[in-house]
C-alpha cells in the first residue's frame, strides 16, 4: 500500500491544528461519550413502538445484542478514524478522499439538528421556570386559576378526577368513562403557549408563534455563546462536562428511585416481566431505534470527540464502558416514561389519555406526574434542571463537533475561530425560533425521522469504506499500531457481514416512521427536509467528481489514487516516525514531513 501525499495525487495538502487541544484525561472521552446517551429526539419517535411496560423488558436483551452485532464494534471504528487521524468528521475522510464529500453532508445534517434539537432545551426551561411560581401552574390549585381563561373546563382532565366541583356537571367524567381521553394539565399547561390552539391533533391550525418559548431559546443560545466565549478550549469543556455529567446522573438515579414509588408503579414490577407477543414485537422494533443515541444526534460526534485522545488510548475498553453506561441511561429514561405512563393509568383506572401525553410523555405529562409530590415545585425545578442541563450539553458538544471539524478542514479560518463560532451560533439561534411555534414543536419529529435515516445511511458506507475500501488487514494493522494490542479478525468480521444487515433492519423502521411523520407534517418541515436533509446528498458524487478531475493520469489511475489514502499519518511527530517506519514509506512521507513543517 502507498501513501500518497496530497502534492502526487494534485490536491490541497493536509495541515493539522496543533492548537485543537486534547482530553486533559482519559476519562473526558468516556464521560462526553456517556453523555450522548441522553439524547432526546428517539424519545419522541419511539412512542410509535413503546407505550406500554412490559415493553421495555424486551429491549435490553435485543440492545445486549445490538451492542455485541454492530453497536460497539461501530464505535471503534469511528473512535479509530478519529484518534488516529486526530480531526473531525470532513478531514479524517483523507482515508479515501473519493468519498469526502460525506463529511460535508454530515456537516449539513448536523447544523440542521442543532436548529430543531434546541426544543429539548428549550421547553424543559420553559418549565423550570414555571415551577419557581408558588402554585405550580399544572398542580390542580393553580390550574383552578387558569383553566377557566383557557376555556379548558369543558375538558375532561386528571383535576376534574380529583376535584369535581370544578365544572357544573359532575356527572360529566362518568357517563362514558370507558371511551373518555383523560387531558393532562401539565400538557394542557403548554397549549396555553399558543393561545390555546389543538396541538398535536391537526395542521390546519393557525400559525403561532410562543413568547414564552422565543424567550427561552434565545436564552439558550445566550449561554450556549456565553460557553463558548469562555471554554473554547477542549480541556476546559472535558473539565466543565465531568462535573455537568455527574450532576446528570445523580439526578437521573434520584428520580429512578422517587419514580419508582409512584402509585401504580406496582403494576410496572408485575408487566415488567409478563409475556405479551405484541410488546414483544415492539420492543424488538423499539430497541433498535435506541441504539442510534450511542451516537449522537447528528452523525461523526463521536468521531471527533475520539480525536482529542492521546494517539496511544485504549479505545477498545472505553467504548465498551460507554456502550454499557449507555444502557444504564437509555434505560434509566425510558424507565421514568413508563413509572409516569403507569401513574397515568393508575389515576384513570386504565382508561387511555391522549397520543400527545405519549408523544411527550417525559417532558411535558410527567410535569402532572410531580404535581401531587410532597415538595412538588422543588421536585419540578429539579426534574426539568436535569432535562435542559442533559439537552444544553449535547448542543454544546455538537457544537464543538461541527466548529472542530470545519477548522480541521478549513485552515484560513483557523484565526478567527471565535467569530466563526459566534456567526454560527447566532445563525442557529435565529433557524431555531422557527421550532418556538406551535408547527415547530409539533412537526420536528419528521426531520428526526428523516435524519435518522441519513445516519444510518452513512453508516452504512463507513462500513463500506473502512472494512472493504481501506481493507480489513490495514484496518487491523492500524488499530494494532495505535493500541498496541492484538485486534482479531473475527471482530472487524462482525462490522463487514453482520452489522450492515442490522442496520439494513433499522433503516427499514426509519423509513416506516418517516412516510407516517411527513403525512402529518407542514410544508415548512417538507421544505426543511429536502433542503437541509436532501440536497446535501449531492456533495457526496458532486465531490467524487470534482476529486476525480483534480487528479492527474488515467480514468483509472485517477480513480484508484482517489480511493487511497492520502496524508494518512498521525500527526505527532514521534507517532509519525514510527508509522512511517511500520509502513516501510519513509522515503514518501519524509518529503511531506518537510514540506508540512515548512509550510506550518
Amino acid at each position: 500500500m502507498v501513501y500518497e501525499s496530497s502534492y502526487e495525487s494534485g490536491r490541497r495538502p493536509f495541515l493539522p491544528d496543533v492548537n485543537r487541544g486534547l482530553w486533559s484525561q482519559p476519562t473526558q472521552f468516556i464521560y462526553a461519550g456517556l453523555s450522548i446517551a441522553f439524547k432526546f429526539d428517539m424519545f419522541s419517535i419511539s412512542w410509535y413502538f413503546l407505550d406500554q411496560a412490559s415493553s421495555l423488558i424486551y429491549i435490553l436483551p435485543v440492545h445486549f445484542i445490538c451492542l455485541a452485532l454492530y453497536i460497539v464494534p461501530l464505535m471503534v471504528i469511528q473512535a479509530f478514524l478519529g484518534q488516529f487521524s486526530s480531526s473531525g468528521f470532513i478531514s479524517f475522510f483523507r482515508l479515501t478522499p473519493l468519498f469526502k464529500g460525506i463529511g460535508y453532508l454530515s456537516l449539513a445534517l448536523n447544523v440542521v439538528i442543532l436548529t430543531y434539537y434546541s426544543v429539548f432545551a428549550t421547553i424543559p426551561l420553559a418549565y423550570f421556570f414555571a415551577s419557581m411560581h408558588p402554585t405550580l401552574p399544572w398542580g390542580c390549585e393553580g390550574f383552578k386559576k387558569w383553566a377557566h381563561l383557557a376555556n379548558e373546563e369543558e375538558e375532561t382532565n386528571l383535576c376534574q378526577m380529583r376535584f369535581p366541583n370544578i365544572t357544573e356537571d359532575d356527572n360529566a367524567t362518568d357517563s362514558y368513562v370507558d371511551f373518555v381521553n383523560h387531558h393532562i394539565p401539565s400538557v394542557m399547561y403548554f397549549k396555553t403557549f399558543f393561545s390555546n390552539q389543538e396541538l398535536f391533533v391537526s395542521s390546519d391550525t393557525e400559525f403561532f408563534m410562543s413568547w414564552q418559548l422565543i424567550i427561552c431559546d434565545l436564552f439558550v443560545w445566550c449561554i450556549i455563546a456565553f460557553f463558548y466565549y469562555k471554554c473554547r478550549s477542549i480541556e476546559k469543556f472535558g473539565v466543565c462536562l465531568r462535573y455537568a455529567m455527574w450532576i446528570m446522573l445523580s439526578l437521573l438515579v434520584l428520580f429512578l428511585i422517587r419514580f419508582s414509588f409512584l402509585d401504580g408503579a406496582g403494576q410496572v414490577y408485575s408487566k415488567i416481566f409478563s409475556v405479551n407477543p405484541r410488546e414483544f414485537v415492539n420492543g424488538i422494533l423499539a430497541s433498535p431505534m435506541y441504539t442510534l443515541t450511542s451516537f449522537g444526534p447528528g452523525w461523526g460526534l463521536f468521531i471527533t470527540l475520539s480525536s482529542f485522545n492521546k494517539f496511544n488510548a485504549d479505545i477498545v475498553k472505553s467504548t465498551w464502558i460507554i456502550s454499557f453506561g449507555q444502557v444504564f441511561i437509555m434505560t434509566g429514561l425510558t424507565a421514568l416514561s413508563v413509572f409516569s405512563e403507569a401513574h397515568f393509568g393508575h389515576i384513570t383506572e386504565g382508561n387511555y389519555y391522549t397520543s400527545v401525553d405519549h408523544h411527550w410523555l417525559l417532558f411535558l405529562s410527567s410535569g402532572s406526574v410531580m404535581a401531587n409530590m410532597s415538595g412538588a415545585n422543588f421536585w419540578s425545578m429539579l426534574f426539568y434542571f436535569m432535562l435542559f442541563l442533559s439537552s444544553l450539553v449535547l448542543m454544546i458538544m455538537q457544537l464543538y463537533s461541527i466548529l472542530t471539524s470545519v477548522f480541521d478542514e478549513f485552515v484560513g479560518l483557523r484565526d478567527r475561530k471565535f467569530e466563526v463560532g459566534l456567526g454560527l451560533i447566532t445563525a442557529l439561534c435565529f433557524i431555531s425560533l422557527y421550532f418556538t411555534s406551535n408547527d415547530g414543536v409539533v412537526y420536528f419529529t419528521a426531520l428526526t425521522s428523516d435524519a435518522s435515516i441519513t445516519q444510518t445511511i452513512l453508516n452504512l458506507l463507513l462500513i463500506l469504506i473502512v472494512c472493504w475500501i481501506y481493507g480489513r488487514e490495514r484496518l487491523q494493522r492500524d488499530i494494532e499500531f495505535m493500541v498496541e494490542q492484538k485486534f482479531s479478525t473475527w471482530k472487524v468480521n462482525i462490522l463487514r457481514f453482520g452489522a450492515p444487515l442490522a442496520m439494513l433492519l433499522i433503516l427499514l423502521i426509519f423509513l416506516m416512521v418517516s412516510f407516517y411523520e411527513h403525512l402529518l407534517s407542514t410544508w415548512v418541515i417538507k421544505l426543511f427536509a429536502v433542503v437541509f436533509i436532501g440536497l446535501p446528498w449531492i456533495f457526496v458524487p458532486g465531490y467524487a467528481v470534482f476529486c476525480i478531475w483534480q487528479t492527474t493520469g488515467s480514468i483509472k489511475t485517477r480513480l484508484k489514487r482517489c480511493c487511497r489514502p492520502t496524508d494518512w499519518y498521525p500527526v505527532v511527530a514521534e507517532d509519525r516516525q514510527r508509522y512511517e517506519e511500520a509502513m516501510g514509506n519513509l522515503d514518501i512521507t519524509h518529503q511531506l514531513n518537510e514540506i508540512t513543517e515548512e509550510v506550518m
